[in-house]
């Protein structure tokens, strides 16, 4: 079976450490572990040269310093998983540089995945301060993804805003399951979307064709959501806008019109789920 695991860091000094300890330390270990670091000038290459000097289980790839820039995230995923093509493994797990992930983290996921032949995206819940992410789908980070779907769907990541929740959709279109555990949980020791203030989280919701309806709920239960606030629901709706506006930013523009409308049509019913279970439970009343 087996799986590797993909890092990405960006001056990740402060949470690295506890990161890769807590992926080299899993029950299930990983075939590999490759960190993509993204130009860090902080003590990050120092920390990864001395697990190199330990293991030959960390491989580094190390990229030039062109400054922070989330949009590069997907691109750096992409290449690791072409350097690890020589990897016969199921499966492969994808982590930021700020998780903290319990031992039996990768074995209960895989054990999960194992037992069900159409799930194929897969992780725990997120917490941040003790405090759990309201999500109803598989993380970005801490997700684990069968390697053979992946290949399916074009073994990348498209290169744009909402590339993480475009994989579970592209899943849902091509009839398999994808599935966020709730008894089982890591840690983001650094606040979600401090990076890039919520912004490229609205705009994917207008690159992947959200119908407005769904985006608005999703923009309000946000902003009751500690970690996100206020600041980051008017970040989050000044990036759907730019998106639906039109932008010369390859990475906020459209996906193709086929995921737009599946992604649509899925939320429209969902809709139509939710005002009838509201109204079914007025009536009786």
């Amino acid at each position: 079976m087996g799986y590797w695991v993909v890092v990405v860091t960006r001056n990740g000094a402060e949470h690295l450490r506890k990161t890769i300890d807590s992926v080299l330390s899993q029950s299930e270990p990983p075939k590999r572990v490759t960190v993509v670091d993204d130009g860090s000038n902080d003590n990050t290459p120092k920390i990864l040269q001395q697990y190199q000097q330990v293991t030959d289980n960390v491989k580094v790839l190390t990229k030039p310093d062109r400054g922070y820039d989330i949009r590069r995230v997907p691109a750096n995923i992409n290449q690791a998983w072409a350097k690890n093509a020589d990897l016969a493994t199921k499966y492969f797990m994808i982590s930021g540089d700020d998780c903290a992930y319990p031992t039996e983290y990768a074995a209960y996921l895989l054990a999960r995945m194992q037992s069900n032949p159409r799930l194929v995206v897969a992780s725990g819940r997120p917490t941040s301060g003790g405090a759990s992410a309201q999500e109803h789908s598989p993380s970005g980070s801490g997700r684990m993804v069968h390697c053979a779907f992946w290949r399916q769907v074009g073994g990348e990541y498209p290169l744009k805003a909402g590339w993480e929740t475009w994989l579970l959709y592209a899943a849902t279109e091509n009839g398999f399951d994808v599935q966020l555990f709730d008894d089982l949980s890591y840690e983001h020791t650094r606040p979600r979307g401090s990076g890039h203030q919520f912004f490229y989280w609205g705009a994917a919701m207008g690159t992947l064709g959200y119908h407005p309806l769904y985006a608005t709920g999703r923009l309000a239960r946000n902003a009751l959501v500690r970690s996100v606030g206020i600041h980051g629901a008017v970040n989050m709706s000044r990036g759907y806008l730019q998106s639906q506006l039109g932008s010369d930013d390859p990475f906020i523009s459209p996906f193709d019109e086929s995921v737009r409308e599946f992604v649509g049509y899925q939320q429209a019913r969902r809709i139509r789920e939710i005002v009838a279970a509201i109204i079914q439970n007025t009536f009786r009343v």
